[in-house]
């Protein structure tokens, strides 16, 4: 299976700076491990034939400014949030919808087609074969995203397949 792409800072800015505005800002960033025992919630992406071939983990504070900036949640209420890891349903529902734009960025025309599968709240939540694979992922590209008005996340993307 040819490897599957993963996205530079300027094409993940210029992707959710459609959703955001040109005041979001991508850059190189620190890992989220989408391991069990990491506070981040995670995307699953599959092939046409239901394999694993991508994650992306967000942390606790991308969820946060990521939902709540969306719908205007107050600051405040997001930063709480991010602290504590409970999310409202709207945040994660926003969330969830970013990770379904950000499928675009894993597929050229050459490379599988893929889609999202699901948002998981836990890395434990992940089925178990693909808890194995994101162990040691064959690539990685790790962002901080600055949300205007709201703070820094973190994001990493995760190829599957080698």
């Amino acid at each position: 299976m040819p490897s599957i792409p993963l996205p530079k800072p300027v094409e993940l800015q210029q992707i959710l700076a459609m959703i955001y505005g040109s005041n979001l800002k991508a850059v190189p960033g620190d890992p989220i491990p989408a391991t069990p025992g990491n506070k981040s919630l995670v995307a699953l992406y599959v092939d046409d034939e239901d394999m694993p071939v991508a994650t992306c983990a967000v942390d606790y504070n991308f969820t946060a400014f990521a939902g709540a900036s969306l719908t205007k949640i107050p600051l405040g209420t997001a930063k709480e949030c991010a602290e504590t890891g409970d999310f409202s349903e709207i945040m994660v529902g926003n969330v969830h919808e970013i990770m379904n734009i950000c499928s675009r960025l894993l597929m050229t025309s050459d490379s599988p087609h893929l889609r999202l599968l699901t948002l998981y709240n836990s890395p434990e939540e992940l089925p178990e074969d693909v808890q194995e694979l994101v162990q040691e992922p064959p690539a990685t590209a790790d962002f901080s995203i600055s949300f205007a008005n709201y703070g820094d996340g973190g994001m990493s993307f995760q190829s599957l397949v080698a």
